[in-house]
């Protein structure tokens, strides 16, 4: 019998949360030792019996966040007649309403809003998983569609290259704006030009380590800043990414592959475009050099050519 395990994702569920479980606990124990040698003084000030209580809510973050990361991504099994969340068991045929795209709130200290898919039972029980937290959730997906909306025998999905020559002859439409005056080009080039014309304007020459950070740091910010600096051409039959620093990147889509385009925002990051094919499959491509105006153009355009777009961002 066909049957797909979830599997956690390595770098969005287990990298994330053992960076931030020893940046807290790191954080947290600072805190206890400095204020340990607070106390030990002869006359400790009001404010110094404080500090070992902001130490433990500090571990106290680190502990719950270990423990609703856990909770928000139970091991998932499902086969053409039964879905398992953890040791809770359902049958497929007890399905009343499944949404396989959309926000779902992710509950850790605030709500905040989460790709996922919410799954209701006849018995009024409901069931959520978020994309992120799992590495195969597109599979997962893909196959409660086939079985338990469409009633078919799962056939995974074939993932088909796309061959560049497949646009060469195809009138394309550019969406992108000027790096140089958004935000994070300024934030980029700025910073960056700033440190370099110090080096240069310095009195002494710069000593090894010094040139070794500016190098690192440099090249970090360079990284971060042009990886939130996509933009996108638009062809009769595809959607094609591109990177104004990253000139080699090309991604190609065929529209009739896009399920769903989301035009959405995470934290601090600029608006992004994120592409769910058929198969569930999705990346998120931030923008940050589009304006407004280009978002809504962009998202007239692709609804013309048959794509839905979820705008969540721009309004």
């Amino acid at each position: 019998m066909m049957e797909i395990t979830s599997k956690r994702h390595p770098i969005k569920f287990y990298a994330v949360l053992v960076f931030a479980f020893i940046l807290l606990g790191a954080m947290g124990t600072a805190l206890m030792l400095f204020a340990i040698d607070s106390l030990q003084k002869n006359d400790p000030t009001f404010k110094d019996y404080f500090l070992p209580i902001f130490s433990i809510l500090i571990f106290s973050l680190a502990f719950s966040m270990v423990y609703t990361y856990w909770k928000n991504s139970p091991k998932i099994t499902v086969d053409k007649q039964l879905i398992k969340f953890r040791n809770q068991i359902f049958h497929l045929k007890d399905i009343k309403d499944i949404s396989l795209t959309g926000k779902i709130p992710f509950r850790y200290i605030l709500k905040f809003p989460m790709e996922g898919a919410v799954i209701h039972f006849n018995d009024g029980t409901e069931m959520a998983f978020f994309d992120d937290m799992y590495s195969n959730t597109w599979e997962i997906k893909s196959f409660l569609e086939q079985t338990a909306i469409k009633h078919q025998e799962y056939i995974p999905i074939q993932k088909i290259s796309i061959n560049r020559k497949a646009i060469r002859f195809e009138n394309e439409e550019i969406f992108k704006g000027n790096q140089f005056t958004s935000l994070r080009g300024i934030s980029l080039w700025g910073l960056n030009g700033f440190f370099f014309i110090m080096m240069i304007l310095s009195k002494k020459d710069p000593t090894t380590g010094i040139i070794i950070f500016f190098i690192s740091f440099s090249t970090f910010w360079f990284v971060l800043h042009s990886w939130m600096m996509h933009y996108f051409g638009l062809t009769s039959d595809h959607l094609i990414i591109r990177n104004h620093n990253f000139i080699m990147m090309e991604k190609l889509y065929r529209l009739s592959d896009i399920k769903e385009i989301v035009f959405e925002t995470q934290s601090r990051q600029p608006n992004c475009m994120r592409i769910i094919t058929k198969d569930f499959r999705n990346k998120l491509y931030p923008a940050a050099t589009l304006s407004d105006k280009t978002w809504l153009y962009l998202k007239e355009r692709l609804e013309r050519k048959g794509v839905t777009v979820r705008n969540e961002c721009i309004f």
